[in-house]
């Protein structure tokens, strides 16, 4: 319990045994938070609160409440300094390094964790769940919201982490959630049309990704891609100490001599006119430009770097991310969460590699989200697969079939067809599959429920995959 007066200025004496900014949530004496959201404004609200056990409120505006109200500005930036002081500030004592763009945020972060574990103990925080050693919690947002970040935050201290590595979304970053909580590092994979539903124009979302960057400490660091075309926008907007990575272009770690492998990816590290070789179970092109931003990364809090390569060898295949599932020596399947065209040609690229046959795509596109990328999305899929079947993934509202014609606009091809009922189009795409063969997976990873109008339907890609080979539909 924490004393209102001494979470922000004011003279309340009320106390506080929790922060919520959820209109349903029910316990006694917490501090209830007015944000406005995209739909939502947590100022209809107060009544019901009230009711639920809220004991004060913080809000923009004038309230004739029967609870204290606190007037701030901005509830979204109160509600941090709030949460900071209710959790003793626990977000100043721990390095917390955030991940953005398009693609890679999930693989780069658990890259990152991964190694960082091996040195001293981290917490991630993403798509994959928010867990350390001793803590684990699955996550329903990539970024949580403020009280459920804070909370995180403090269960990983409790647990001696001394850092946090999480995925920083634009959409959090948009609705500026987090706008006063300051990083210890930033790091920039990349950036491609995606979620403009929410932003409206792709410098919005582009914009929304920028500010991450002048959320760096002053003695933090900034981690850019240096081959992305936005890369100098994200160096101008730096306010940490700004290291660039990359392949094609000049960087302070670059990579050469790139060989990737069925099961293994090879290449050489330059910094500093040295030489490292980095082999790495992670294997595909992109991976390179995740493994170069993982060693920058922890290369900045002063770990060697022949000691950082010698652990990629031992890194874990990421949930979602390229996992390679043998079937009988016969053919293999492949489970990818790429949702955008840049990653479907990235990831379809390397199925090409790990196939002595064909590569058959089973994909779709989210409904509710960004109907710009679709047609890229579907002439990415039918150029680098051998044929293609279409179908739903996670629809909400809109009509699947809608869906693939949008995707198919721009395709002349006619390597495809649509099967819009997931489960069956899984299973058509391994019955097909012939020895040697890759059949991909693509746009949903490890998520266990589709968004169907108003309903979840449990579908999740590992558990048809599994289930099929198992009744043997290909023997």
């Amino acid at each position: 319990m924490k004393r209102l007066k001494d979470l922000i200025p004011c003279d309340y004496d009320v106390l506080i045994s929790s922060v919520e900014d959820n209109s349903k949530v029910k316990n006694e004496n917490y501090l209830f938070c007015c944000i406005k959201g995209l739909t939502f404004d947590g100022h209809d609200f107060v009544n019901e609160v009230i009711e639920n056990g809220a004991v004060a409120i913080l809000s923009e505006k004038d309230l004739k409440v029967s609870v204290p109200v606190v007037k701030v500005p901005d509830t979204n930036k109160a509600m941090i300094e709030v949460l900071s002081s209710f959790y003793d500030h626990v977000d100043q004592k721990m390095k917390i390094i955030g991940a953005t763009g398009t693609d890679g945020k999930t693989t780069v972060i658990s890259i990152v964790n991964q190694l960082l574990n091996k040195f001293s103990k981290a917490g991630y925080i993403g798509t994959n769940g928010i867990y350390c050693d001793g803590y684990k919690k699955d996550a329903y947002l990539t970024t949580p919201i403020p009280t459920e970040l804070f909370y995180s935050l403090n269960k990983f201290y409790e647990n001696k982490c001394k850092y946090v590595t999480m995925e920083v979304s634009s959409e959090r970053l948009l609705t500026k959630r987090i706008d006063d909580l300051k990083f210890d590092a930033a790091i920039f994979t990349n950036l491609t049309k995606d979620h403009i539903n929410n932003h409206k124009s792709y410098d919005d979302y582009r914009d929304c990704k920028l500010k991450l960057f002048s959320m760096v400490k002053p003695d933090g660091f900034c981690i850019i891609n240096i081959d992305d075309d936005n890369s100098k926008l994200f160096i101008n907007k730096s306010t940490g100490k700004v290291i660039t990575y990359g392949i094609d272009k000049e960087a302070d770690y670059t990579a050469k001599d790139i060989v990737v492998g069925k099961y293994e990816l090879k290449f050489t590290l330059l910094y500093n006119n040295k030489e490292y070789l980095v082999k790495s179970p992670l294997s595909g092109k992109y991976n390179v430009y995740n493994l170069l931003a993982a060693i920058a990364t922890l290369h900045a809090y002063n770990y060697k770097i022949e000691d950082i390569v010698s652990n990629i060898i031992d890194l874990k295949p990421i949930l979602g991310r390229a996992n390679i599932i043998n079937y009988n020596d016969k053919f293999k399947v492949l489970i990818d969460y790429a949702h955008t065209a840049n990653a479907l040609k990235n990831i379809l690229e390397y199925a090409n590699i790990l196939s002595d046959n064909k590569v058959i795509t089973v994909t779709g596109s989210a409904g509710g989200r960004d109907t710009l990328k679709r047609p890229d999305m579907g002439l990415a899929v039918t150029k680098y697969s051998d044929y293609v079947i279409f179908t739903t993934d996670d629809p909400r509202k809109e009509d699947p079939n809608d869906i693939i014609d949008q995707m198919l606009e721009k395709v002349t091809t006619k390597n495809y067809r649509r099967i819009t009922d997931r489960k069956k189009a899984i299973r058509k795409a391994i019955t097909m599959a012939k020895p040697g063969d890759v059949v991909v997976i693509a746009g949903r990873g490890n998520d266990t429920f589709m968004p169907v109008n108003d309903n979840l339907v449990r579908c999740n890609d590992y558990e048809q995959v599994y289930l099929n080979l198992n009744e043997g539909v290909n023997v």
